[in-house]
């Protein structure tokens, strides 16, 4: 009889062990972030769950003094597997070394979000495995900064290094939008495009001398010195005889950050890596606004976008595109531009376009603090 006892028990020791061994993070909550064993290795089943579910899971690890943490969407598993998600990360003289533990390709994309212990400067990186850029990567945080990196293929170690501060052009999609052209007038102009790269010294614009110290009547702060002064869309005259050429994007990769903040019903919404158009060419006549140009993009390319026209402030207000809105995302979140490096101090119906500018439109969780806006952030 003790002998049964004693071989129950041991039975029931094993099969509690392998439950542990196999089973541990089949149980977790996929609502919350899931902490990465010493291995780092995932289970298929983990993976199966999170397919099965439609979830979006976030698993953390870390390396020497620096954390990090990947993002995984349900709806971009098909054929499962176990991964091991570990890396090692080593601060370099310019950079941040990143060592993968998995020598093979995920099967699906992933955004793995690097939390320094420091702030940088730059508003973006590019991460290169010897001489080659393998990944390009966006800086978001407030304090100190995250460096978000939308991995596909794995490479066995790769070096983040801050891009130049100074503008460079993007690399767009071939793809250009044109606006709609319903002047008689200009049609024969249309039929050419190569007038497009001849335009770069028609700017108009009148800029900041940095001297003003009250806002103006539309509750606008002095604009800094060197910057484009606002032009209310009463004035604004659009010559469609001149058409000139933008870079404009949209991305929300501070709200993968910041998963527990968001409104339940809007992860779905949220696309891998954040991005919801990527730096994109396209063409605007003479004379019209960020606004105008955001509008026409939006409809083209079936972007939900909404917004409200604010008299105090002379300008339309963008209250939600793609269907994710202000506070969806907690109380200081919304959406912000920036064109060129810089965020406007003054709505977007009064920023006038001129040739070869660069347009983003970015989701903030941080009232501005998180995607390096220094005026939002007091300093």
């Amino acid at each position: 009889m003790m002998k049964r006892i004693i071989s129950l028990f041991l039975t029931l020791i094993l099969l509690l062990s392998f439950t542990a061994c196999s089973g541990n993070f089949v149980q977790v909550d996929l609502k919350e972030p899931i902490a990465l064993n010493e291995d780092g290795i995932v289970e298929k089943d983990v993976f199966e769950k999170i397919k099965n579910e439609n979830a979006i899971a976030t698993f953390t690890g870390e390396s020497g003094e620096m954390k990090y943490e990947w993002t995984i969407f349900g709806s971009d598993l098909k054929d499962t597997k176990d991964v091991n998600l570990s890396i090692t990360l080593k601060k370099t003289e310019k950079g941040i070394k990143i060592k993968f533990s998995e020598t093979e390709d995920f099967g699906f994309p992933a955004l793995l979000s690097v939390h320094l212990n420091e702030k940088w400067k730059a508003d973006s990186a590019t991460a290169f495995d010897g001489d080659n850029a393998v990944y390009s990567v966006s800086i978001t945080g407030s304090k100190t900064s995250i460096l978000n990196i939308s991995v596909n293929k794995i490479v066995a170690e790769c070096e983040v290094l801050p891009d130049d501060t100074k503008q460079t052009e993007s690399t767009p999609s071939t793809e250009t939008t044109a606006p709609d052209n319903d002047d008689k007038d200009s049609s024969e102009t249309n039929k050419t495009d190569s007038y497009l790269s001849d335009v770069k010294d028609s700017d108009n614009r009148v800029y900041s001398d940095g001297n003003a110290t009250d806002q103006d009547k539309y509750k606008t702060d002095p604009v800094p010195e060197g910057k484009p002064l606002p032009v209310e869309p009463e004035d604004q005259e659009v010559n469609k005889k001149k058409v000139y050429t933008c870079t404009f994007s949209i991305e929300c990769s501070t709200i993968l950050n910041n998963l527990k903040d968001l409104d339940p019903d809007k992860r779905e919404l949220v696309p891998v890596g954040g991005v919801i158009l990527a730096p994109t060419k396209v063409t605007f006549y003479e004379g019209e606004s960020v606004f105008d140009v955001l509008q026409r993009v939006c409809k083209e390319k079936g972007i939900h976008l909404e917004s409200s026209w604010t008299p105090i402030y002379n300008s339309a207000y963008i209250e939600g595109i793609h269907n994710l809105y202000e506070f969806d995302c907690g109380e200081l979140s919304g959406w912000m531009y920036r064109v060129n490096g810089w965020y406007p101090n003054y709505g977007c119906s009064r920023y006038q376009l001129v040739d070869g500018e660069k347009v983003e439109f970015r989701y903030t969780c941080d009232l501005g603090k998180d995607v390096g806006c220094e005026w939002m952030a007091g300093s």
